[in-house]
């Protein structure tokens, strides 16, 4: 299965994340429920939902059947790949991301950046967290990971609750795949760095320096399978409707990294000559990959009526290519400046989700992003 990576975003809100605390809650008297806790648990019991939809935010896929969407308001469950939904969470909160061990065991985060845990038909707070959050992630069996707004890692002590903070500091994305870990460190003042950790977090290693100064601003996005890891760095400097972009992979857990795909400010100045002249002129978004395929999604500047893309790679980065999102009427595809949820589950098969005049927006593809439906309720 491919694995999404999570980032810190300034104009879309991003991918999945993950966090499993084991018995969270299980071992203390059960606190008596507020009328509005009632009515919560009440609107989690799962009942099929008809539509219309609300602003979404997010999407994450355990299988190629089995996945979840989620926005304002809403959490929503297929089990048939799509062709029908069930509501399992309707309340106040607006979700940004979800992470789902099982059917009945999962995770979100709010828009305020408190957890919600998923316990069959019932949705609890996570109460004890470290300051807001911005990710969460699974990272092992008992233990979970946790991103606050400052950039800095906490990990669930145990399974009886309380975090500890991690070394490392001003952590702008990160990735788990179990207790193997990356992360990206950067900031206004301080250069991207990329970590690697293989026991949950105890520890880290620094493996990649990509050269990029601090000036420009980075924003990033990881995405692992196995020993391979996709990088995508975007800088805030962009001009003219266009942001310098740069992607990275290893095949070999960190050994060795390959700069992939690039484009420079301006198409001219050859700062990342890897990049083909096609791949200028775009604002690069979500990232998600596995051993072999990359996609990002990207908005096409100057394009008619502001046109979606998914830029790809299916040969572990040697060549890309880019594809409009088309097939579907441009009102029924997300808004590229508002929070994107983007999942690749298997097969060719990719999920976006997000946004346009304050509704929901669900595309799907089933053959690696050539062309796009959006499913109907």
């Amino acid at each position: 299965m491919k694995t999404t990576g999570m980032a810190l975003w300034s104009v879309a809100g991003l991918m999945t994340a993950a966090l499993l605390l084991q018995g969270c809650g299980s071992t203390a008297a059960k606190p008596k429920a507020t009328n509005q806790q009632k009515k919560s648990q009440a609107a989690a019991q799962p009942q099929d939902f008809r539509g219309p939809l609300p602003a979404l935010d997010a999407v994450e896929f355990l299988t190629a059947d089995q996945g979840f969407v989620a926005g304002q308001g809403i959490v929503l469950e297929t089990s048939d790949g799509g062709q029908s939904w069930t509501r399992i969470y309707g309340g106040s909160q607006t979700i940004t991301s979800l992470a789902f061990v099982a059917t009945s065991s999962g995770y979100a985060l709010t828009s305020g950046g408190q957890v919600l845990a998923y316990r069959g038909a019932q949705w609890q707070s996570i109460s004890g967290l470290p300051g807001s959050a911005s990710a969460i992630w699974l990272s092992g069996p008992s233990l979970g990971e946790l991103l606050t707004t400052k950039g800095t890692l906490y990990q669930a002590v145990g399974t009886s609750g309380g975090w500890q903070a991690e070394s490392l500091k001003g952590v702008i994305a990160a990735c788990f795949q179990g207790s193997r870990g990356w992360a990206v460190t950067g900031g206004l003042k301080a250069a991207p760095k990329v970590w690697l950790t293989e026991n949950g977090g105890a520890t880290w290693a620094a493996t990649f320096s990509p050269g990029l100064t601090a000036a420009g601003d980075w924003s990033a996005s990881v995405a692992a399978s196995g020993t391979t890891a996709w990088l995508l760095f975007t800088s805030g400097s962009g001009q003219l409707e266009h942001q310098p972009y740069v992607a990275y992979v290893t095949h070999d857990l960190g050994q060795n990294w390959q700069e992939v795909l690039g484009a420079a400010l301006f198409a001219q100045q050859g700062m990342y000559p890897a990049a083909p002249q096609s791949l200028y002129g775009l604002q690069a978004g979500p990232l998600a990959g596995d051993a072999l395929n990359a996609y990002f999604v990207s908005w096409q500047p100057g394009s008619p009526n502001d046109i979606l893309a998914i830029t790809a790679t299916a040969d572990g980065g040697q060549s890309w290519h880019q594809m409009p999102v088309q097939g579907v009427a441009q009102t029924a595809t997300p808004y590229f400046f508002g929070p994107l949820g983007f999942a690749a589950p298997s097969g060719g098969t990719l999920w976006l989700v997000g946004s346009r005049a304050g509704a929901g927006r669900m595309l799907v593809s089933h053959d690696g992003g050539l062309t796009w439906q959006a499913p109907t309720f």
